[in-house]
């Protein structure tokens, strides 16, 4: 049989850390509280009622004392014999939160400071039968990082936050970060396990695709093992998928521990990125036997692919290229931040339902960024499943690093360890070394003519070792990345467009002019409020300041809401009240986002990807999140679902930024459509000029063909279509239809919404239920309607939301609930452009 294991997850108790206890034995066994591991111990408090999590979430400063504090963890058990008559016995914490001394029995068997790797303890002398007492005890992070620093000293003139937080391995965003709050804390936060070893154990699976055509794939498997004794083993290996079942065995001399072989796969079943082709996964199964007996066995998935960054010179510079199976990709995603403040708090359903958000949303890729934690395996088992590739950064980020040897090798030691554990997954499609820290140190933000503290890991450490692991994969040392003197440059690598939000620079200019499109774009965003529910989240009744100082206490950006009235103000002119900035300040930053987005598509034969910045929130906040912390749906989310789309139409406009907003300013209006499918696009583009009560201005009728992953030439619109006579009360409606069905559309308005004079909605609504969790919503309007926003109801998830209505056409927009809910006509709530200007 395969080893034994006796799962520690589960029922624990936990309390804080006496400081008259100078010694575990000195613990009294009083006040001692239950809790569920994994967890937080913020969650942990939560669960056992001592705070509220909406308490926290309103006045988070009011809960700093928890992270500045000592904590204690329990669990007692018993040992079966199958496990007692092992021939080692491991004691395996997936992931610690950070600071930890662990007692087994009374007695000290360990000590963590890093919380991105696994921990593993030989506790085979420490065991007894019956009534073990495990005892974990946390020492507040802030204060171990402090005495470091005051060791070491800071490194920086300007640190982003807390200057300390470089010196421990911890996620790096907790200590505070411009989307969130600083709420260090403490936890077993990922599984804990004892596991039972009969001679040896499978501790490494290594699986590269070599090579491979349409005919076969080589595939190498290394494996490694752990030796209690000394013994000769066998691997079986059996990779699988669908009718297809291969075998090879692996033989292992006494005292060999690693191993590796080719299995050759006829036709083989590839891997794409979601819109390229299908996400096959093998089955692969190693068994370790001896003596005719299985010890050890390990089930994983693989893909069978291969990963290239393509980096040819061109006359634009130099490419940014992912390209997956020979395939040239076009990366369409956003950045993912930890998905809670409290990390162990979420369970794997939470994953998958942002991850298939993600999905729906047309997005192919999601940049793991650098201030988190390397994700739980349930993200990147997703993302295998639902083809969306994984750019994953190492944990660095907007800081100098020590560069003293003691932190070095604890960098090699985690770089080891999460290398070997994510490397088998085929999503992830690039390693990166950092996030910013080459760029800050370029321009002079971490102080000016210093030293680029942490510069050998990047540069030296981290690419030599994935060299020896992974070496496969393309690495690159920070983002933004360039190999010139500018690591910011739009011509050779990849760029964060921060010029705009963090420059004050106006929204319009994210429709760059074609010479300035950058290769590949790793950050970008603008931020905007969240819905109502998470606004009284954080603005609930008994708290010590009104609305609109909690709007400024939860925007962690340096003067954000000031910058979200100016760039609302650009568009739609003064915010009548807080529902006003609500919508308003969401449809901004959808459509400064959709500006670049359709700017940067197309000129695809120059920019090869875009990852917006972000997807998600840690907490209740005023964020450039598409979806927040409650799975509510911001505006971005559902033009991102049509951005992001594979056809799509591009209006490209160019005009005076001195004179933006005067009329006739437009220099020239050109349509591109942009076709990511494998099948080629042959349609008709349908231009329609018109005025807002629908009365047909001018038409255009062109023929469209564009080749499988191609985009079309500009077409260039004529005057008239260009500088209509009233643009105040004109719109350019463009579709592609196959054979009379609608592919997609888009409308165009050609001044600032402020300035159209907008018709007087009717819009007629019709409900039917579909099934028990799903209703479909028929809506008709009398004019044109900006930007619809259909609301009501809460735990459902829409086809589609603030779209644009045409006159006198009919819309279906079907609502799906998490659970069967009744629905009425009444419930629902329509807002729009239209009716808040």
């Amino acid at each position: 049989m395969p080893k034994a294991s006796l799962d520690l997850n589960g029922q624990w108790e936990f309390k804080q850390y006496p400081l008259e206890a100078r010694r575990m034995r000195d613990l009294e066994d009083d006040n001692w509280l239950p809790t569920q591991i994994p967890s937080s111990v913020f969650t942990s408090l939560i669960q056992a009622g001592k705070i509220n999590r909406k308490d926290i979430e309103a006045n988070p400063e009011d809960y700093a004392w928890v992270s500045e504090k000592p904590w204690v963890f329990r669990k007692s058990f018993d040992v079966p014999p199958e496990i007692l008559d092992a021939d080692r016995i491991d004691l395996a914490f997936d992931g610690l939160d950070t600071v930890a001394n662990l007692w087994l029995n009374g007695k000290l068997i360990g000590k963590t400071s890093n919380m991105f790797i696994p921990h593993r303890f030989d506790i085979t002398r420490y065991l007894k039968p019956k009534n073990n007492m495990l005892m974990v005890r946390f020492d507040p992070a802030a204060r171990y990082a402090k005495k470091l620093m005051d060791r070491y000293k800071t490194f920086s003139d300007c640190s982003f936050r807390n200057p300390y937080r470089v010196y421990i391995r911890k996620a790096q965003y907790q200590f505070g970060w411009d989307w969130g709050p600083q709420l260090p804390g403490c936890g077993i936060f990922r599984p804990v396990k004892l596991e039972a070893i009969k001679k040896a154990r499978l501790i490494n699976l290594h699986v590269r695709t070599i090579d491979h055509d349409h005919r076969c794939a080589d595939i190498r498997v290394a494996v490694e093992l752990d030796t209690v004794t000394e013994h000769d083993f066998t691997c079986k290996l059996t990779l699988s998928h669908d009718n297809q079942k291969l075998e090879q065995d692996m033989h292992f001399s006494a005292g060999e521990k690693s191993h590796s072989t080719i299995i050759r796969v006829d036709n083989p079943a590839l891997w794409w990125p979601a819109g390229y082709g299908p996400q096959n996964l093998y089955k692969l199964d190693a068994e370790l036997i001896s003596d005719n007996e299985t010890i050890d066995h390990i089930q994983t998935e693989i893909g069978i692919r291969t990963v290239k960054l393509n980096r040819t010179k061109d006359k634009h510079g130099q490419k940014f290229q992912i390209e997956i199976n020979g395939q040239s990709i076009y990366a369409k995603g956003a950045n993912w931040i930890p998905i809670s403040m409290f990390p162990g708090s979420d369970s794997n359903q939470d994953y998958e339902k942002l991850i298939k958000a993600a999905a729906d949303a047309n997005m192919n890729i999601l940049r793991v960024w650098g201030g988190g934690y390397y994700e739980n395996d349930i993200l990147y088992k997703t993302c295998d499943k639902l083809g969306i590739m994984v750019w994953q950064d190492f944990m660095f980020a907007c800081a100098y690093y020590p560069d003293r040897h003691w932190f070095l090798n604890e960098v090699r030691a985690e770089a080891d360890a999460v290398i070997k554990r994510l490397r088998n997954f085929p999503c992830i499609t690039l390693w990166c070394g950092n996030n910013e820290n080459d760029w800050l140190h370029n321009v002079g933000a971490l102080g000016k003519g210093k030293k680029f503290y942490g510069k050998e890991i990047y540069h030296k450490i981290l690419p030599q070792i994935l060299a020896e692991l992974d070496h496969d994969r393309p690495y690159i040392p920070t983002t933004p990345f360039s190999e010139t003197d500018n690591p910011n440059d739009i011509n050779t690598g990849t760029i964060h467009q921060w010029d705009i939000w963090s420059g004050h620079q106006p929204a319009r200019l994210y429709q760059c002019k074609p010479h300035q499109t950058p290769r590949f774009v790793t950050e970008f965003g603008m931020q905007s409020l969240p819905e109502k529910t998470t606004v009284n989240a954080f603005s609930s009744p008994g708290q010590k300041t009104n609305i609109w100082q909690s709007l400024d206490k939860h925007n962690y950006q340096l003067d954000g809401n000031s910058r979200i009235f100016r760039y609302v103000a650009d568009i739609f002119g003064t915010v009548k009240d807080l529902d006003h900035l609500i919508y308003l300040s969401q449809l901004t930053q959808a459509r400064g986002i959709k500006a670049y987005v359709e700017n940067l598509r197309a000129n695809n034969l120059r920019n090869s990807g875009v990852i917006f910045w972000q997807l998600n929130d840690v907490t209740p906040a005023i964020t450039w999140a598409a979806i927040d912390c409650y799975n509510n749906n911001k505006a971005l989310y559902y033009y991102a679902k049509r951005f992001f789309s594979n056809q799509l139409i591009a209006v490209v406009t160019e005009k005076d930024p001195e004179t933006w907003d005067s009329l006739g300013d437009i220099k020239s209006l050109n349509a591109v459509v942009i076709n990511d499918s494998n099948k080629p696009l042959t349609a008709n583009l349908n231009c329609r000029l018109m005025d807002l009560k629908g009365h047909l201005l001018d038409k255009i009728n062109l023929p469209l063909a564009v080749g499988p992953f191609k985009t079309s030439a500009p077409f260039k619109f004529p005057k008239a279509i260009i500088k209509p006579t009233s643009p105040e009360t004109s719109c350019l409606n463009l579709k592609i239809e196959v054979d009379g069905e609608n592919v997609t559309d888009t409308s165009f308005f050609y001044l600032p919404d402020k300035y159209i004079d907008w018709p007087k909605t009717q819009i007629k609504k019709q409900l039917s239920q579909i099934s028990e969790k799903v209703w479909k919503l028929k809506l008709i309007s009398n004019v044109a309607a900006k930007d619809v926003q259909i609301s009501g109801f809460d735990n459902a998830s829409l086809t589609d939301n603030f779209i644009d209505m045409l006159p006198d056409k009919s819309y279906e927009i079907n609502i799906q609930f998490e659970n069967e809910t009744l629905l009425s006509q009444d419930d629902i709530q329509i807002r729009c452009v239209n009716s808040m200007l």
